[in-house]
């Protein structure tokens, strides 16, 4: 019997509820959930990548080991049609549509009087230009003209940016084009993700990889100016069915894998509630916890205005407390042991070299979210590693159909996870045998599940007195064997 580590990550299909339960971001998105009938795995995705869209503009983050990265994450929603993709959407978005439209109609009104200018600008460069050119063809010199109109080329009007932070359907040259002359920073968002899928904004991959890791692109075009974006910030929020994403898997779904564009991605592929929503008179509709969320929401988004006049403005860098990069280090230490043979991540190195990146990034979005001062805290860092984790499985479902004996072993631990929480810990080896699922009950399959398990270092199989035994939570030590 060996105990040779004490794993920080949690358990394959396992959660840590008590943790984010204080949260604003639990409380709000269980309200969310409940009052709109979602799942409430797709509730909390959605309303980070909500938090994302409001915060890549104007917070970066600084990782424990000195890199300056974006809040940017990527959400992929995975759901049938009529599980509450769209009430969702429009419920979380709400804030930012809203501020989008109070805008638009500004930058109308600023884009009228800059068409006034424009006209008097180019009136009086045309005079100047027909000065010039009747005194060089008269012979004379026209000094003065030529350097009023190189002052006059300086103070050229400049087009009114347009504070749009969303864009739906839309073309690649559409969408890059709006991050050059409107605010740079955006989100790429739909409820119905068919049209990425199958258009010729998935063809974009390598331009959208860039833009979440916080490089700079280059748009070229054939008969216009190449479009430059440096440091400017794209998200995505992708909803879409099931049916779609697999005919998407069977013809590109490789090309998309080796590009790593989907490897990027926080992805929600939630059991079906359809046949579990059911209405009452009698149940009061709570929405105290998101009308806070919606104020903190809105509050981003004014941030975001400044933008509108001065595109360059620094954003503000979020860093870790010691503790918070002591405890983002150990997480991404060990989701790369993990990596390894037998790993969680072995057969998705992919997946899991980004996944403890948006760790971090979470965390981030967490903190402000919350509102906390100072730096990120440990436990921030644990409440983004149990979400992202738990995410990782939806990915890895959806992305990785895993082997048989990773099946079992996940049914396995969803009921350990269910002793676990009556302090079960040691067990017989037969009476798993016995009670366990019934697909588990035959005895290889037992077998390799366990072993699966025991490599995760999630149980212990030992043997006292003849009697084989299992500990479920091995993490605690060595047990009291007096006890068996």
């Amino acid at each position: 019997m060996s105990y040779p580590f004490h794993p920080i990550l949690p358990a394959p299909g396992s959660f840590n509820a008590q943790r984010l339960a204080p949260t604003l971001l639990w409380r709000s998105c269980h309200e969310l959930s409940q009052n709109c009938q979602v799942s409430m795995d797709l509730t909390v995705l959605t309303l980070l990548a909500g938090v994302s869209m409001v915060a890549q503009g104007r917070y970066d983050l600084k990782m424990p080991y000195g890199a300056v990265k974006p809040t940017t994450i990527n959400i992929l929603g995975v759901a049938g049609s009529g599980e509450g993709k769209s009430p969702l959407y429009d419920k979380v978005l709400n804030v930012i549509l809203e501020s989008q439209r109070e805008q638009r109609r500004e930058w109308r009104k600023r884009l009228d009087a800059y068409q006034g200018e424009l006209e008097e600008w180019r009136t009086e460069e045309k005079v100047l230009t027909q000065a010039i050119y009747r005194k060089q063809t008269k012979g004379s010199k026209a000094e003065s003209e030529c350097q009023a109109l190189r002052e006059l080329h300086k103070r050229r009007p400049e087009q009114p940016r347009e504070f749009r932070l969303l864009y739906e359907d839309t073309t690649p040259e559409a969408l890059f084009s709006g991050l050059d002359r409107a605010i740079p920073s955006a989100a790429l968002a739909t409820d119905e993700a068919e049209v990425f899928f199958k258009g010729t904004m998935n063809r974009a991959r390598s331009h959208l990889n860039s833009l979440w890791s916080g490089g700079s692109t280059v748009i070229t075009r054939a008969t216009k100016e190449d479009i430059v974006l440096d440091d400017v910030r794209l998200m995505l929020l992708l909803m879409v069915q099931p049916g779609i994403l697999d005919k998407y898997m069977e013809t590109q779904g490789q090309q998309a894998r080796d590009s790593g564009m989907l490897a990027r991605f926080l992805v929600c592929a939630p059991p079906s509630v359809r046949g579990q929503r059911f209405y009452s008179l009698h149940t009061p509709t709570e929405w105290d916890a998101w009308a806070e969320a919606e104020t903190r929401l809105a509050t981003l988004t004014k941030e975001n205005m400044i933008l509108v006049h001065a595109p360059d403005t620094p954003r503000a860098v979020l860093e870790f407390t010691p503790e918070g990069a002591a405890c983002w280090v150990a997480v991404a230490n060990e989701i790369e042991r993990q990596m390894g043979p037998g790993g969680y991540f072995e057969s998705c190195p992919d997946h899991g070299s980004k996944l403890a990146e948006n760790v971090a990034r979470v965390a981030a979005l967490i903190h402000l979210f919350e509102g906390h001062e100072g730096g990120i805290s440990p436990e921030t860092v644990l409440i983004a590693m149990d979400i992202s984790l738990y995410h990782s499985g939806h990915f890895q479902q959806v992305f990785l159909p895993p082997p048989q004996e990773e099946q079992d072993a996940h049914r396995l631990t969803e009921w350990f996870n269910e002793l676990r929480q009556f302090n079960w810990r040691i067990m017989r080896y037969n009476d798993v045998r016995q009670r366990a699922p019934r697909t588990l009950r035959d005895k290889k399959r037992l077998k390799d599940a366990l072993e699966v398990l025991i490599v995760q270092q999630q149980v212990i199989v030992f043997t006292h007195n003849r009697t084989r035994y299992i500990d479920l939570m091995p993490w605690l030590g060595p047990p009291d064997l007096n006890m068996l």
